[in-house]
């Protein structure tokens, strides 16, 4: 049986206020969680710290350890505020352009066309490629770039790939319809969850069609389908008075509706014995 075709996870917000009806989703992801790795165990070290010096504090010193907790109480506001922020930004790149959405309290959307890309340079350090990550760092022709880095990106090679697929589309323009043909084969086999890494430092493979432990009991995020938005499938026919219609059409609520009363009463004869005649 042929395998179902894999989905984006993305935002819905970012779906519906910052995506174009046309435009394509071809990457939408979070950072990767270890971008989380440092606020949390400063949190836990700062935490077995006080712990400590709070136990061997005599009533003398009792202020002191007040001081330790509030200070402990300050990092692990840190934490939250840093889980809150990995958990609203996102990156996305569409058949267009790339969009990098950030900021809690004041949201910031940097874009860049793709047409305006001249290079892009991918990176993973040594603890990128244990844990699963990478880092893009893009050039353009502009003097000013809304976006260069974008770190700690999670499954970088398939995302590299999807990415690259797009990137080179513009260098078939001969024939439209053989070109249009060859991206979409480009774009369908980056989307080809099947090729694997052979990289000795590689442990994880988690494509975008598997959602995350936090995603699963997100209600923000969404699965859209790569090659077709998903917000285009959702359109439906709604009903029209016949004064809203142009004065050149026509109404034909009556004729179609004779239409079907013809059709549901006509009646078929079935012979009832179905041996042939000699």
């Amino acid at each position: 049986m042929p395998e179902p075709a894999p989905s984006l996870r993305i935002s819905r917000r970012i779906l519906d206020r910052y995506l174009l009806e046309d435009e394509t989703p071809v990457v939408a992801t979070r950072q990767h969680w270890a971008r989380l790795v440092e606020p949390f165990a400063t949190l836990l070290v700062a935490l077995l710290a006080v712990a400590a010096v709070s136990a061997h504090l005599d009533a003398r010193a009792a202020g002191l350890g007040t001081v330790l907790w509030v200070g402990w109480f300050v990092v692990l506001g840190r934490a939250v505020w840093r889980l809150m922020q990995w958990k609203n930004d996102w990156f996305v790149a569409t058949d267009r352009r790339m969009l990098l959405v950030y900021g809690l309290f004041t949201q910031r959307v940097a874009m860049m066309p793709l047409n305006k890309v001249t290079d892009m340079n991918y990176g993973r350090s040594i603890m990128g490629r244990l844990l699963g990550y990478g880092r893009f760092v893009l050039e353009s022709a502009g003097q000013d770039q809304a976006m260069r880095e974008i770190d700690f990106l999670p499954d970088p090679d398939e995302k590299y790939r999807r990415i690259c697929a797009i990137l080179f589309r513009d260098d078939h323009r001969g024939d439209d319809r053989r070109g249009d043909d060859r991206r979409q084969l480009a774009v369908e086999e980056a989307f080809d969850d099947r090729v694997r890494s052979h990289d000795p430092f590689e442990t994880s493979q988690v494509a975008d069609e598997r959602p995350g432990f936090t995603d699963r009991f997100d209600p923000d995020v969404v699965r859209v389908h790569p090659l077709r938005r998903a917000r285009q499938d959702q359109r439906r026919w709604e009903p029209v008075e016949r004064s809203e219609l142009p004065p050149d059409w026509e109404w034909v609520e009556n004729e179609a509706r004779r239409a079907r009363a013809a059709t549901r009463s006509r009646t078929v004869a079935v012979d009832p014995d179905p041996t042939p005649h000699r």
